[in-house]
């Protein structure tokens, strides 16, 4: 599957707002930390990379019969 550009952006905007509020009060919280942590490089990771990130598109039209008024 692959992101545009603009969702990995989203993306990753998510994941630091999320680092920033979180409290670690337990193991649980410091996992779920370490899991962030863990996409926030892996979505860095693919920004990087533009041949595996496409662009935005216009929806394709299946070609068909045309439509006819009625």
């Amino acid at each position: 599957m692959n992101l545009s550009k603009r969702s990995i952006e989203m993306l990753l905007d998510l994941v630091e707002i999320k680092l920033s509020y979180m409290d670690i009060s337990d193991r649980e919280d410091a996992r779920d930390m370490q899991i962030l942590e863990r996409a926030k490089s892996e979505l860095q990771s693919i920004d990087r990379e533009p041949e595996t990130v496409t662009a935005f598109a216009r929806p394709i039209r299946r070609p068909g019969r045309p439509r006819t008024a009625a």
